[in-house]
């Protein structure tokens, strides 16, 4: 597995792929919520792809809050990528890879569904069940 930071609009054509597979194909999501004004360009906020074997599997987009803390959003995998393991691998970069930059708190919008795996890589839950795009979701926070 290889995670890299999107630097061109090339590149974040793959990241748009695998997100329109599974949120959109697959999770239903309508395509004028999944896409919004971050995914414009490479430069609205970080977007990074994950590759196995030279092929996108997954992705995820973060944005920055202010000085200490971040937003990770859009992160998911197809669905032949999923249960190997690919998810904390991820969520272990993204830890190290702010942790440098002297971030101290990770945040996101989880669905509720999997949020046990986020408890798992050491996230908490820090709200209410509430709908997004018409599934339930948590937010939760993780600090770094």
């Amino acid at each position: 597995m290889n995670i890299l930071p999107v630097k061109t609009n090339e590149e974040l054509k793959y990241c748009l792929e695998v997100r329109r597979r599974v949120f959109i194909e697959e999770k239903a999501v309508p395509k004028e919520i999944e896409i919004d004004e971050f995914d414009k360009d490479a430069s609205c906020c970080e977007h990074f792809v994950i590759f196995e074997n030279e092929k996108a599997v997954g992705t995820f987009r973060v944005r920055r809050i202010d000085e200490e803390k971040i937003k990770l959003q859009r992160f998911c995998f197809l669905n032949e990528y999923r249960g190997k393991g690919f998810g904390k691998k991820a969520l272990d970069f993204i830890d190290g890879y702010y942790k440098k930059e002297g971030l101290k708190l990770i945040t996101a919008d989880a669905k509720f569904e999997v949020s046990g795996f986020y408890e798992k890589c050491g996230y908490k839950v820090v709200s209410d069940v509430f709908l997004e795009a018409g599934i339930p979701h948590v937010k939760i926070e993780k600090k770094i």
